[in-house]
């Protein structure tokens, strides 16, 4: 166990060279690419089963299997943005990807066939609205969360008539988490609500 941030310091150092020589090994020495796959962080990706505590209110057991498995992709990126020096381009497109995924997550657990106004046929934007009507989302989140959907229609690289240079920040990141963390926890007190009434 590292005892002390020195400590740590050293270590990153260590394990940093050691990386590097392996890819340039294995950059030189393909046959060998088997023999040198790292070990990922145990710990770091959350279960599928964590993230499906935090989604009771999803009925549907395929899609709340399949967006847990959405958050755990998330845990990879936030992984790669956070723990690794990446920078540039390469960075900005991981935190595209992860904005992307909580943007469809978040439409994906916004459809309700049963309620007026929040079935498969409504846009996100007036699913939202309806939402705020109904007091899920406040003001704040829902200006929050259509501007999460319409960086998640970014993922439609044709449509962007922007360079996407400089675009994508931490800012975004820690925007669409809070978007997310909004719509599915006042999702959960909604349902609650409605059936501690049908009770």
């Amino acid at each position: 166990m590292i005892k002390d941030r020195a400590e740590l310091i050293t270590k990153v150092k260590s394990a940093n060279s050691l990386i590097q020589e392996i890819t340039d090994y294995l950059g030189k020495n393909g046959d060998s690419r088997g023999f040198g796959r790292l070990r990922f962080p145990r710990g770091f990706i959350r279960t599928a089963i964590e993230h499906r505590s935090k989604l009771t209110f999803v009925e549907d057991v395929n899609l709340k299997a399949n967006l847990s498995y959405a958050l755990m992709t998330h845990d990879v990126l936030r992984w790669m943005v956070f723990n690794t020096d990446i920078s540039g381009q390469a960075r900005e497109m991981l935190i595209k990807e992860a904005v992307c995924i909580l943007g469809n997550i978040c439409d994906s657990i916004s459809i309700f066939p049963s309620e007026y106004g929040l079935g498969k046929g409504s846009s996100f934007a007036k699913r939202m609205d309806k939402l705020k009507q109904l007091d899920v989302i406040k003001e704040a989140d829902h200006s929050n969360l259509n501007w999460l959907w319409d960086k998640r229609n970014q993922e439609h690289i044709h449509r962007n008539d922007f360079r996407e240079w400089s675009h994508y920040e931490d800012g975004d990141w820690y925007r669409s988490v809070r978007a997310y963390h909004k719509l599915r926890d006042g999702l959960k007190v909604w349902i609650d609500a409605r059936k501690n009434v049908a009770e």
